[in-house]
């Protein structure tokens, strides 16, 4: 019976992994960074100009 959690275990972590790094991947091909922002994966923060 343990193993079969284990297995289970591991497949629901593969398988969130796999839709997490797809939805990163996503993200970041329909919502790249402007010039006046900094980030990765769509997660965008704004960056000072001045100088």
């Amino acid at each position: 019976m343990g193993a079969r959690i284990s297995r289970l275990v591991c497949r629901t972590v593969a398988v969130c992994a796999l839709l997490a790094g797809l939805a990163a991947y996503t993200n970041h091909v329909t919502q790249p960074c402007t010039r006046a922002e900094i980030g990765a994966v769509g997660m965008c923060v704004p960056i000072a100009l001045e100088g």
